[in-house]
């Protein structure tokens, strides 16, 4: 037999290495991520990530806090990854290590995703994909840093790309059987049509997406289209219809701890309150909105909640409240410099609540301005 025909022995789990049992991996995996940063070393902790069944139940965890508590996932991912990175831990005896550098780094990049911060994002896609194309079968996870690559070109506004290069992640998620994620790429082209006013098209997207997902697919994608059918059923009239859509779609969320999701729905069940001069119920809906934004550390989406609520305080003939909503979301807006374009209306906004008279014209340019960044 000649040398080239030789079948190739690749390295395989020392016997120490056993496989951990995943209840067991979990509960570590926990009392890891619930232990300070010096417990973790004085304790030894860190040397369990060199474990791939450990370290697969960190990263299973962290995935599942993504939604709920994306600032804790970014600096857990970004530092279990800068040490996999710098050689303090070796995790595995294959392929896992650079595995596992790819997973983190999309964890980072999907939960700076969520608390706006585009440009990190994409600094970690690059990593993760950086990590992924070592391993023996990099084609899921490519594809799914491929489909974060759009979702971020999405919140770019940056349209007529996303609906040219989505059909090839469609076809990746269907070729490899990813039936989620393939859910979640139509999703973004439906949002995609819907932002370029091709609505026919998006409606058409909802529906069948909302008829598969009944099936029990993904609760949290489920809440998300019927989020998006509700704004259309209240246009068209039919209120009974999206306000039926709207619980649905909250029962749902809070099903799936989709934190972010349930603010949505509050911020959506405001406007169409709002809409339909129902103030009072709007301000506590949206309220409730810029609550649950505080709590997942999205402070610019807060802010701009909080000049929703503050408009509408204004149309109630509550100027006090308005004001200090105004006055909760103002520093953020600068100290992020949120709408660089509409620094004068905030500097008059600022001015005419100092002297209690708060300028609804500024108010209102202010909340255009921030209308075109969220």
């Amino acid at each position: 037999m000649s040398d080239s025909a030789r079948v190739i022995r690749f390295p395989a789990r020392r016997r120490q290495a056993a496989l951990i049992d995943p209840e067991v991996a979990s509960t570590r995996a926990r009392e890891y991520l619930s232990a300070s940063t010096e417990a973790r070393s004085e304790g030894g902790l860190v040397r369990q990530l060199r474990e791939p069944d450990f370290l697969s139940a960190v990263c299973r965890l962290l995935r599942e806090e993504l939604n709920t508590a994306p600032r804790t996932v970014a600096k857990e991912s970004a530092a279990i990854y800068d040490l996999l990175l710098a050689g303090e831990v070796k995790c595995g005896v294959f392929d896992e290590h650079e595995f596992f550098l790819g997973e983190t780094a999309l964890l980072s990049a999907g939960s700076l995703r969520l608390l706006g911060d585009r440009d990190a994002a994409e600094c970690w896609l690059d990593r993760a994909e950086a990590g992924y194309r070592h391993t023996i079968n990099p084609a899921p996870p490519l594809a799914q840093v491929a489909y974060l690559r759009l979702a971020i070109r999405y919140d770019k506004r940056q349209y007529r790309e996303v609906l040219e290069l989505l059909p090839s992640a469609l076809k990746s998620f269907d070729v490899l059987g990813l039936p989620v994620e393939a859910g979640k790429a139509r999703f973004l082209r439906a949002m995609t049509f819907k932002e370029l006013s091709r609505h026919g098209e998006a409606l058409a997207e909802l529906e069948s997406l909302k008829n598969f997902l009944a099936q029990g697919t993904d609760l949290g994608l489920h809440g998300q289209v019927l989020i998006e059918t509700s704004a259309y059923a209240y246009g068209q009239g039919r209120k009974s219809e999206a306000a039926c859509d709207l619980r649905r779609a909250l029962v749902l969320l809070e099903q799936a701890g989709r934190t972010i999701g349930v603010a949505h729905v509050h911020v959506t069940l405001g406007e169409l309150l709002r809409n339909e001069g129902n103030l009072s119920e709007a301000v506590e809906s949206y309220r409730r909105g810029s609550a649950s934004y505080l709590s997942l550390g999205s402070l610019a989406i807060a802010s701009y909640v909080r000049v929703l609520t503050a408009e509408t305080l204004l149309a109630a003939d509550r100027p006090r409240e308005a004001e200090w909503e105004i006055l909760q979301a103002l520093p953020t807006i600068e100290e992020q410099k949120m709408v660089p374009e509409g620094f004068a209306a905030v500097a008059l906004l600022r001015e005419s609540v100092k002297r209690r008279k708060t300028d609804p014209n500024a108010l209102r340019e202010l909340r255009e301005h921030l209308q075109k960044q969220n």
